[in-house]
């Protein structure tokens, strides 16, 4: 009978603790954006320094179309953000917090290869 209840408590504690669905919308889509390795080599690339497209696409091997769109997609989840400088558009990450997302990553990456099973 006690952990029913404990159970059941639990339930009702995992219920009131979960974000809307409107918000794990939004953190879903940030995960899926980020997980792409084209756009995940811009972050890693706007974490050194503001790049403009151009810079982006001779510095990644990439065509100047791809990182536009790319850039497009990290723009409506406002992940980076475009100052215009003249004629060109110079990209940053928008805070500190994305690049951390994939230091910590990258640490748990690491932590997980070395455990021994």
């Amino acid at each position: 009978m006690e952990n029913e209840m404990d159970h059941e408590m639990i339930v009702k504690r995992l219920a009131e603790l979960m974000p809307p669905t409107d918000e794990l919308s939004r953190i879903t889509a940030i995960f899926k954006a980020l997980g792409d390795p084209t756009r995940a080599r811009i972050i890693y690339a706007l974490a050194v320094s503001k790049l403009s497209v151009g810079e982006l696409a001779t510095g990644l091997a990439l065509t100047q179309s791809n990182v536009s769109h790319q850039l497009t997609v990290l723009k409506q989840l406002k992940l980076v953000v475009g100052t215009r400088n003249g004629r060109n558009v110079h990209y940053q990450l928008a805070d500190k917090h994305i690049i951390s997302i994939f230091q910590q990553v990258a640490a748990h990456a690491e932590e997980a290869d070395n455990q021994v099973e």
